[in-house]
């Protein structure tokens, strides 16, 4: 366990917490001390931690158990009887969730230590405009790292030839810009997304998709997580940095139809789970998304296009279209 001086000075935790901090883990012992240390070292201090693992087979119970004993009135540990996955173990996180705001955590990355404060601020502003009862999911660049947290690129976003300024239904359709680690959601927002289904394909994706349709999806301009690239990612970010590398990337990638597919099953889900709430155009946007595959290919390419269902770069969009 780091014993960092900027952390030695606790604030006192009030009863009930302003945000919970949901951090799925599975065998993350490697990793996960420094990604507690960073949470510990936050300029805001008012959370609980709820962690949930998911099987784990190493000492990383241990370690939490470490952490607990210096905070035990705000560090929860749940244990899955069997395997859930990444997706499900968060979505039983976020139903434990009773605070304003949560966060999810992933267990090997690191975190600036003014990322909380940061978001929280974002998403008190949004709801100052807005209303609290306004769906409101804000999140942030990352910086890539290596295993050993040597930086690999400043700007994941920039690296992956997204904007997630352009983030709207038909956008995150087709590709998911929120990377759940950089994330800060309301409670309005689980009150509406609430509970993710199996058909989701993933967790920070279903919950975008929910503040896109229904509330205010917010990027900030901040890299807020040191997000760390590893042999055992659930998601991983790659790392091609030149923009034909990315197109080659893509064009070459074996997952591309089935990750698709995932997409439009996912969006099937959404427009059965929300058929009442859905605007016309909505409606329209997501039927779009879910059909167009059984389309010819030019007719397909002008459907996707008229009705937003395209990626935020020039780059993304043709490896898109000339595989989707």
């Amino acid at each position: 366990m780091i014993e960092n001086p900027i952390c030695r000075r606790q604030d006192a935790i009030s009863i009930k917490p302003e945000i919970d901090v949901l951090m799925a883990t599975w065998n993350g012992s490697r990793f996960i001390e420094e990604q507690l240390d960073s949470l510990f070292c936050q300029t805001f201090q008012n959370f609980r931690l709820i962690v949930r693992d998911d099987g784990s087979s190493d000492s990383t119970l241990q370690i939490i158990e470490q952490y607990r004993s210096r905070r035990p009135d705000s560090v929860l540990v749940r244990k899955n009887p069997i395997r859930q996955g990444a997706c499900r173990n968060f979505s039983l996180l976020a139903e434990e969730s009773t605070a304003p705001y949560f966060a999810f955590s992933d267990q090997d990355d690191i975190w600036r230590a003014d990322k909380l404060e940061l978001e929280l601020a974002a998403a008190k502003s949004i709801e100052a405009e807005h209303g609290v009862h306004a769906a409101v999911l804000v999140f942030s660049d990352m910086e890539l790292v290596g295993h050993d947290n040597q930086l690999i690129a400043h700007s994941v976003w920039k690296m992956k030839h997204v904007n997630p300024h352009r983030a709207r239904l038909g956008s995150m359709l087709v590709q998911n810009l929120v990377n759940g680690c950089t994330a800060l959601g309301n409670r309005s927002l689980l009150l509406h997304g609430m509970p993710i289904p199996e058909e989701a394909f993933m967790h920070d994706f279903w919950l975008g998709l929910v503040a896109a349709a229904f509330g205010i999806l917010r990027p900030l301009d901040a890299t807020t997580v040191r997000y760390r690239q590893h042999q055992h990612n659930t998601m991983g970010a790659g790392s091609g940095l030149r923009m034909t590398d990315a197109f080659k990337r893509l064009l070459g990638d074996p997952s591309f139809k089935q990750g698709i597919e995932r997409s439009r099953r996912q969006a099937e889900k959404f427009s059965e789970r929300y058929a009442s709430q859905l605007s016309t155009e909505q409606k329209k946007i997501l039927h779009a998304w879910s059909t167009s595959q059984k389309l010819p290919a030019g007719v397909r390419h002008w459907t996707l296009y008229r009705n937003g269902l395209l990626r935020t770069s020039f780059l993304n969009n043709l490896g898109f279209l000339a595989r989707v």
